[in-house]
């Protein structure tokens, strides 16, 4: 039986892998350049981009037949809704100074912590950072808003990945 071939072409996919580097290089920016560091959501937001990276570099590359599209952006949508999850959160907390106090040493952190994750890749996974600050904007919007913003371009376009491969 043959494939099927997939309505997706593979571009998509790879303008997603490279929204995603491209995403994490400007938080490295932030973060090494304008020293402003990471806090623990910020981390769980970065963790989401790399997985949304991995899985779209795996999906450009391995050029799916239209079952396969469908379960990628299917992964995608969830990770999306992780990533917008972890960055509306993250707003939540911020809109509260003592919500955003109980960030630094609450449960996330110590979740962190005990994962090493940020020995994986200190440069980009390490945080220092306080949630409490609001230290960046951009058109009013803080970083973690940004982030809302284009995990919800990512659901999005998950989501048209989908409904593009069932045709």
């Amino acid at each position: 039986m043959a494939k099927t071939p997939s309505r997706v072409p593979a571009g998509i996919f790879t303008a997603i892998f490279l929204l995603c580097l491209s995403l994490l290089g400007y938080g490295l920016y932030v973060q090494h350049v304008l020293n402003l560091d990471p806090c623990p959501w910020c981390i769980v937001q970065r963790l989401f981009y790399i997985v949304i990276a991995l899985l779209a570099l795996a999906a450009g590359l391995h050029r799916p037949d239209k079952g396969g599209t469908i379960a990628y952006a299917g992964f995608g949508v969830l990770f999306a809704a992780g990533g917008a999850a972890a960055a509306g959160y993250h707003l939540y907390i911020q809109s509260d100074h003592e919500r955003a106090l109980e960030c630094m040493g609450g449960w996330l952190e110590r979740a962190l912590d005990a994962s090493k994750v940020g020995k994986i890749i200190p440069p980009l996974l390490q945080y220092d950072g306080s949630c409490v600050l609001k230290p960046w904007d951009f058109l009013g919007l803080s970083i973690p808003a940004w982030s809302l913003i284009w995990f919800s371009v990512l659901l999005v376009t998950f989501v048209g990945i989908i409904v593009a491969a069932r045709k």
